[in-house]
């Protein structure tokens, strides 16, 4: 993917840095802020912030050309991870962001770090942070992380490739970049990895489980699962046998005197119960009737009353009123009393009244006689209640005797079935815990064999995986070729003894006749392999559509230790030869930005930034070193 960058500028101040396309050089004393240039533009591509102090705080924007899209970003260099950051597309859909730079928050889809991951069309994947430990957490492989093949630092260039000498989560950062580039980390692959990681995880974790089992069975008795069946067996039949002899024994005590004397017993509760609630219901009715009684001779003498009065009141006529003396009118109407003016009401007949005290004489009477007879049924029942009592108490004396003397003759029986019973039952239960042991057991290493047929499987797809792809070894072959041919470029000094460089298969680092990096002693051939193995890498990509790898290239102090007199000169010059060659061959698709201390030893290289002493990144501050930025997090 083409990536270019087109200016970068310190907002608030009057610097600002154009790039042309091909290569571009910074060129500035130690304390002029060239390295603090490369620290800006690698936080305008999404690297975490790590700036001198005096730039901390400040505000760069810049113009970057992806493909054929123009962006413009904003960024403000401060190390806090949820800090916004504008973007603005210039032309084109003219589309706007505002994202924090690394950690996603509420209210966002995503962060600045992945915006450059899907601008660039590269894949974001989340990847072990330990190879080796299954049980790793996953990290993603950020921008920074692809930067890694496209940026070299000064503080590393010349000691280490990317930095990652002492540093072994970011060197095993660069070997994933390095499969996802070259497409020996493909998506299936990744799958069946993450597949793998999950089975050895319960593999290693079932083997731990049963091991432990296993080593708490060896020190019980019950080790042996054939001899925990045997004895299963044989404590069930004995069992069975105790609890035939209990039923036995309880047969013959069903049998004893005491079990009629305790029927009899219940028979005798039974009717004193009986007779309890028949005394209770008669006590009831008793009372009733009472209540039934008086009501009726209060009746009779109510209607006495009546039969008196109509007999001796009934001729009283009134001439004078009671109250206020006055003497009565005769209206000469019969049926309209002289006193109230009203007509009197019809009353019975001294027939009808004598007829109606009959009646309820004789119902006096015959309530009489049923409160008699319930009285007589009552004293019966209690009589019957209290031979009752006296019978029940008399049994009880009797189960009294008869249950001491049973004690005494069967206890020692009783007691001994019992504990046989329960000594057998609770022998039983650990006898099936135990067995329950062993099946678990069985089953751990039923599924530990199964884990281990599937982890076997999954190594073995990986690994073809891996080998089987012909687009990738080509792509391994041309970049060996690339790295040879650019170290030729360079006349870097080589070594008879194995002739040939190329890339390592395993650990994907450069290989120099035969020697490995930390291998080569020199720190100006390690400057000159550094950059020879960044370049092969661009060239590589160039070609092949398939290395998703940014076409930029960014290299900070490149002439470090390499020398500026005779052959080293020459070499020097054969360095920055080979690179103007590259980005002007691909002038369209590759730009080269490199840093130096002193003006290029070739022409035609852009000359985009000039610092000095007198004339720093950040006018009117005092020098400070260069190196005093630190490496970012996730690096």
């Amino acid at each position: 993917m083409r990536l270019r960058i087109e200016e970068l500028t310190l907002v608030g101040t009057s610097r600002t840095v154009r790039f042309e396309p091909g290569m571009n050089a910074i060129v500035g004393s130690m304390s002029g802020g060239k390295t603090a240039t490369v620290s800006c533009l690698r936080a305008l591509l999404g690297a975490d912030v790590r700036v001198v102090p005096e730039l901390r705080g400040r505000f760069i924007s810049g113009t970057v050309l992806v493909g054929e899209r123009r962006f413009r970003i904003m960024r403000q260099l401060v190390t806090t991870s949820t800090a916004k950051v504008e973007i603005a597309e210039i032309g084109g859909l003219q589309e706007v962001w505002r994202l924090p730079a690394s950690e996603l928050q509420a209210g966002y889809d995503q962060t600045f770090r992945n915006w450059w991951l899907d601008i660039l069309e590269l894949p974001a994947v989340r990847v072990p942070r330990a190879p080796t430990d299954d049980a790793s957490p996953l990290v993603p492989v950020t921008i920074s992380d692809y930067l890694m093949y496209c940026v070299l630092k000064q503080k590393e260039i010349d000691t280490s490739v990317f930095g990652t000498d002492n540093n072994n989560h970011k060197n095993i950062k660069r070997k994933y970049v390095f499969e996802i580039l070259y497409g020996l980390y493909d998506p299936e692959a990744a799958g069946l990895r993450e597949h793998l990681r999950k089975v050895t995880t319960e593999l290693n974790a079932l083997t731990a489980d049963a091991d432990t089992l296993e080593r708490i069975l060896e020190n019980t008795v019950f080790a042996t699962r054939a001899r925990l069946e045997v004895q299963r067996q044989e404590t069930e039949q004995e069992l069975v046998r105790a609890r035939q002899a209990d039923l036995t024994m309880t047969r013959e005590l069903t049998e004893s005197a005491t079990v009629l004397l305790r029927e009899q017993i219940g028979e005798a509760e039974a009717e004193l119960a009986r007779i309890s609630d028949a005394a209770a219901a008669e006590a009831a009715s008793i009372s009733r009737l009472e209540e039934l009684r008086d009501q009726l001779i209060a009746q009779s003498r109510r209607l006495t009353r009546a039969l008196v009065a109509e007999r001796l009141l009934n001729d009283f006529e009134f001439h004078t009123c009671p109250r206020c003396g006055a003497g009565v009118p005769d209206r000469g109407d019969e049926d309209t009393c002289r006193l109230c003016l009203q007509t009197p009401p019809q009353t019975p007949s001294p027939s009808t009244l004598a007829a109606e005290q009959d009646r309820v004489i004789e119902q006096v009477a015959e309530t009489g006689d049923l409160l008699d007879r319930s009285t007589r049924r009552l004293e019966e029942l209690q009589v019957a209640r209290s031979v009752q009592v006296h019978r029940r108490t008399e049994l009880g004396q009797q189960l009294d005797h008869a249950t001491a003397t049973y004690i005494t003759d069967q206890a020692e029986r009783i007691r001994a079935v019992a504990a046989q019973q329960a000594r057998l039952e609770e022998h039983l239960a650990r006898i099936d815990d135990a067995l329950a042991l062993h099946i678990r057991l069985q089953g751990q290493r039923e599924r530990i064999a199964e884990l281990e047929r599937e982890q076997e499987d999954l190594s073995s797809r990986i690994a073809a995986s891996r080998h089987s792809n012909a687009a990738v070894q080509q792509r391994l072959d041309r970049l060996d070729e690339a790295f040879e041919s650019t170290l030729r470029n360079f006349d870097v000094p080589r070594f008879d003894k194995r002739p040939g460089s190329r890339i390592n298969r395993e650990t994907y680092m450069p290989i120099v006749d035969g020697r490995s990096f930390a291998d080569l002693q020199s720190q100006g051939v390690g400057v000159l392999v550094n950059v020879a193995h960044v370049l092969a890498h661009q060239r590589v990509a160039l070609h092949d559509e398939g290395i998703p790898l940014p076409n930029l290239l960014i290299i900070d102090g490149i002439s470090s230790n390499v020398g500026h007199e005779g052959v080293d000169l020459e070499r020097l010059r054969k360095m920055y030869a080979t690179l103007l060659e590259a980005a002007t061959e691909h002038i369209d698709q590759l730009q080269i930005i490199v840093t130096d201390n002193d003006s290029p030893p070739i022409d035609g290289i852009h000359r985009a930034l000039e610092l000095s002493d007198t004339d720093r990144l950040v006018p009117g501050v005092p020098a400070v070193s260069e190196d005093a930025d630190h490496p970012s997090e996730d690096e």
